[in-house]
């Protein structure tokens, strides 16, 4: 049984329509955990640009996009984007997003060049190289924000590729400030 939105989650429609999904199709999109963490993250920042690797239903595309960024979210799964599409357009955000169709080991050297405030990850373990391709597209002083960290992969050695990065280790989730 899918649990019902948060009352206070602005976008718990797409995070309960993610989590269907993921019942129906157990294809691996999961939404993250804390939407409005990422929002806070983004609006203190004063990020004007995103870059998001996992679209999945676009729950983390809203909160992103709601701060006024503007997302680049890569995802393999077509159909995914296409649901996101639709439900980033019934929240009228549509257009502070920008859909990325493929691996993101492929898709990610093609936006490196946007210079992002922030760079998240919140799709499957962890892997040095994912989170070398993250980085690879902040500009210095940018947030990479590393969701996952306790599913394995390669947790440790990115924790260790990132300590001399200003970085805070919330269990879950990483957050490290690219060196200037």
């Amino acid at each position: 049984m899918t649990p019902a939105p948060a009352t206070n989650d602005q976008f718990g429609d797409i995070k309960t329509a993610t989590l269907t999904h993921l019942e129906q199709h157990g294809c691996g999109c999961y939404p993250y955990s804390d939407g409005s963490l990422l929002a806070t993250l983004t609006a203190t920042a004063g990020a004007a640009t995103v870059i998001e690797l996992g679209t999945a239903l676009g729950y983390s595309a809203a909160w992103f996009a709601s701060t006024g960024a503007h997302v680049h979210t890569v995802d393999r799964d077509a159909d995914h984007q296409h649901l996101a599409r639709k439900a980033l357009t019934g929240h009228r955000l549509a257009n502070r997003v920008t859909f990325h169709t493929g691996e993101g080991s492929a898709c990610l050297p093609t936006v490196a060049h946007l210079g992002a405030d922030i760079a998240f990850f919140d799709g499957y373990p962890p892997t040095i190289a994912i989170v070398t391709a993250l980085a690879a597209t902040l500009r210095p002083g940018g947030l990479l924000i590393a969701g996952n960290m306790t599913l394995g992969g390669q947790a440790g050695q990115i924790r260790t590729q990132l300590a001399t990065w200003q970085h805070t280790d919330l269990g879950e989730t990483l957050l490290a400030v690219k060196p200037r």
